[in-house]
């Protein structure tokens, strides 16, 4: 802060005192505005804010600290510092002086050097605060910019994870729904000749048993009936295949669309595992081959949208690492296990995926989590996926273990400790 700039209000009821104050400070170069009171001194600081105060105790109608009060309760004058002035040297004046808001205390007579020492000082401090609260707010508003960019990102990588799993889904629901429908249409043929059937017996029933014999006779040459009723039932069982395996593939979806319940809940792992694995089962049926391998895990307390959108991308991820396989054979297989563990005195639950993919190398490995850290092609991944599941997992008070060697494979160890309910 450059002296010529500086604006020092000083407070005195004695001419005196006024004058060898101004002569000090403008001496040095500071610009001085006087006031003989306490009432003056306050307008003439709301008029034009200084930049220190120094204010003498003892004064008629308004004292030091009455002033020193007003200034501090006013939001514009808050931070200005106050140096009290005094020939009182007593240590409960001191002491009430810094109760009071001040930042310094000058005693009488005046010692030049003294006066701008502590005016100096306390100068520099103010505008060291001054630049302080100016780098905290500029941080503040890139911390604010950081955790919107961030928020962007991870529902950038929510939205890309959606896409493939609406793509997933509709080819899943696309095979159920190919049952029902030639079911149906299969059997809307097979319904005339039971129908005709169906009048035959009507006609048996009211005693024109002749004639509705005869037909009926006819009836079974032409339609084969034993044929007709395995078809029936191939058809009513496969129309039921469907519409349950449409059930699955909905109550799976129920599961895995809690992405933004951020509440913790009790939910069973393995259902959570299940749902993303038949999520995902358009990319790995024909090729890939799952090994559950279940262990007896309680109810477990977490945020269970969160944990699926972890599953989600650490199942995705072992499928794409066998995917790029160059030459991948009937042998793939991803393994997902789980089961219960202590970990530092708590009780844990370990969810294992492990893949017979790619693998990775060690270098590769110091860098997984690393935001934008990718190694898919472009357009395959932005690398948050991992990044996010370590955040998700974290803030679990989990952590995410991983083993894996190029050409062998990789394993994926989630360790998730038990919350109080």
């Amino acid at each position: 802060m450059a002296q010529s700039r500086v604006n020092i209000l000083v407070v005195d009821d004695t001419p005196a005192n006024l004058q060898l104050l101004e002569s000090i400070l403008q001496e040095r170069g500071y610009t001085v505005r006087a006031a003989i009171n306490g009432s003056l001194a306050l307008k003439a600081a709301r008029i034009q804010p200084p930049d220190l105060v120094m204010l003498d105790i003892n004064m008629p109608e308004m004292n030091g600290f009455e002033v020193c009060r007003e200034l501090k309760n006013d939001p514009q004058l808050a931070r200005t510092p106050v140096i009290f002035v005094s020939a009182a040297v007593e240590t409960a004046d001191k002491l009430r002086a810094f109760e009071e808001g001040g930042v310094d205390y000058v005693t009488k007579p005046f010692q030049p050097q003294e006066v701008l020492a502590r005016v100096e000082t306390h100068l520099e401090l103010a505008r060291v605060r001054a630049e302080l609260e100016r780098q905290n707010q500029a941080l503040a508003q890139a911390l604010q910019n950081l955790t919107r960019a961030q928020t962007q990102l991870i529902q950038s990588e929510k939205m890309a994870a959606l896409g493939l799993l609406t793509a997933g889904v509709a080819h899943e629901l696309n095979n159920p729904l190919n049952f029902i429908s030639a079911s149906v249409q299969g059997l809307q043929k097979t319904v005339a000749p039971v129908d005709e059937l169906m009048v035959l017996c009507q006609e048996l029933a009211g005693g024109e048993n002749g004639a509705a014999l005869g037909r009926l006779q006819a009836w079974s040459g032409a339609n084969h009936p034993e044929e007709l009723r395995q078809e029936m039932n191939e058809l009513v069982k496969n129309a039921c295949y469907g519409a349950n395996r449409a059930a699955e593939i909905v109550a799976s979806l129920r599961i895995f669309s809690r992405l933004d319940e951020a509440e913790r809940k009790n939910v069973n792992l393995h259902e959570c595992l299940d749902a993303a694995l038949l999520l995902l089962h358009s990319r790995y049926k024909d090729h890939i081959r799952i090994d559950r391998r279940y262990g007896d895990l309680p109810l477990w307390l977490c945020q269970p949208g969160r944990l699926n959108q972890v599953f989600m991308n650490l199942l995705g991820n072992a499928v794409d690492a066998i995917n790029a396989k160059p030459a991948s054979g009937a042998d793939e297989e991803i393994r997902v296990s789980t089961r219960l563990e202590e970990r530092d005195g708590r009780c844990c639950a370990v969810v294992e995926i492990a893949d017979t993919g790619v693998g990775m190398s060690d270098q590769v490995k110091q860098h997984l989590f690393e935001p934008f850290f990718t190694t898919k092609e472009v357009g395959n991944g932005v690398g948050l996926g991992l990044a996010i599941s370590h955040g998700i997992v974290r803030d679990h008070e989990g952590s995410i273990e991983v083993e894996s060697r190029a050409g062998q494979g990789s394993l994926f160890r989630v360790v998730l400790p038990q919350f109080e309910a």
